[in-house]
């Protein structure tokens, strides 16, 4: 997994990934990719979204 999140496009499509992944039964893979995107998502969301 190389993730970056740079654009708003980037983090529609890792959302959308992230919201996938909820809805399947998840293997130790799919748990590690999850947590990976949620934190990429926070970062994203930290530095670009809402007053600082």
């Amino acid at each position: 997994m190389d993730y970056q999140i740079n654009t708003e496009e980037d983090y529609r499509e890792a959302l959308s990934r992230v919201l996938e992944i909820c809805d399947i039964k998840k293997n130790e893979s799919e748990l590690k990719e999850l947590y990976v995107l949620m934190n990429l998502l926070d970062k994203y969301e930290r530095d670009n979204c809402g007053a600082n």
